[in-house]
């Protein structure tokens, strides 16, 4: 009788426990994947913006969660003129060709770059677009450079984006967490990806009023399988950093797309237009110092920083990381 009682009340203070017994199993999961995430974007910070063959080694505690490649997650594309004397517009239009446009018909070559290539384009300057054809893979990331003669007049580059995606197994689910572009995302199984931190993009006006933009894009590529188990190694080596744009600028656009959920573009954009939206709400527009659409008002087309009618000092840099075992 008494063991029958003291089975009972065992049960019941079992059943009773339970729910916090998979709290406390979930925060410390949680809590394990939170540093991971955060010792590998320090690690990968470190190198990012270190010279090429720059690397270090890393030791990763991967028994809760499991790390995989994120590929391809996130396309930008960031152009602009280098000259206030003209006003160039080039256009991807398929694997083999741009289409380039220049209003005061000064263009006449192009430089096209990707990671494995390069080629040099000439043409004739034209009063109107101008097909330039090419014979290397732009499928990934490229920039073109449009020269007038030997002056560099205009930069148009675009950057796939791809990271690494930390999984933790919890009560509900999954806790997932995406480390992308030095920008962190999270996502419970039964809900949509939320901004932790958004990209390291920073804009500030200078004491003679000119705005100045600087943006890092980090592209990590995983070089063979990634490293699991207990004691997981991790090899972190810099690929470049390359400059993008660094100095007087005209014309700035960029667009940002994210193929990680249907909710995080329209987040990011939102964010970006928070204060152009409140001016507009106000009619204060003309007070507005910072982001605001290239072209229509939902920035669909793009954005681009005040007002794409003023020159800005723009340093953008492409930073290429590779992780290995």
């Amino acid at each position: 009788m008494l063991l029958a009682m003291v089975v009972t009340m065992m049960g019941g203070v079992f059943v009773f426990l339970t729910p916090y017994v998979n709290d406390f199993q979930d925060n410390t999961a949680w809590s394990n994947a939170n540093g991971i995430a955060e010792r590998l974007d320090g690690r990968i910070d470190v190198v990012a913006g270190a010279s090429i063959d720059t690397g270090l080694r890393t030791t990763i505690h991967t028994t809760t969660s499991a790390i995989s490649p994120l590929i391809g997650a996130e396309v930008w594309t960031v152009a602009a003129d280098l000259t206030n004397s003209e006003v160039v517009t080039v256009t991807y239009l398929n694997q083999t060709s741009f289409s380039v446009f220049a209003q005061n018909e000064t263009a006449n070559r192009a430089l096209i770059w990707t990671q494995s290539e390069q080629q040099v384009v000439n043409f004739s300057a034209s009063n109107e677009a101008v097909i330039i054809e090419h014979g290397i893979n732009v499928a990934d990331t490229y920039i073109v450079t449009i020269y007038a003669d030997n002056e560099e007049i205009h930069r148009h580059a675009k950057i796939t984006i791809s990271g690494l995606m930390i999984k933790t197994k919890v009560q509900t689910g999954e806790h997932s967490i995406a480390l992308l572009n030095d920008a962190r995302f999270d996502k419970f199984s039964d809900q949509t990806w939320s901004i932790s931190s958004p990209p390291d993009m920073n804009i500030e006006e200078l004491f003679d009023g000119t705005m100045r933009a600087s943006l890092s894009l980090r592209d990590v590529a995983t070089i063979g399988a990634i490293p699991n188990g207990k004691n997981a190694v991790f090899d972190v080596r810099s690929a470049g950093p390359v400059t993008l744009f660094s100095g007087d600028a005209w014309n700035f656009r960029y667009t940002y797309i994210s193929s990680l959920g249907p909710t995080v573009t329209p987040q990011m954009t939102e964010g970006w237009l928070t204060e152009y939206n409140l001016h507009r709400a106000s009619d204060t527009l003309d007070q507005h110092r910072g982001i605001s659409p290239w072209l229509r008002t939902s920035g669909s087309d793009g954005m681009t920083i005040d007002h794409g009618s003023s020159v800005i000092d723009l340093e953008i840099e492409l930073q290429l990381v590779e992780v290995s075992k």
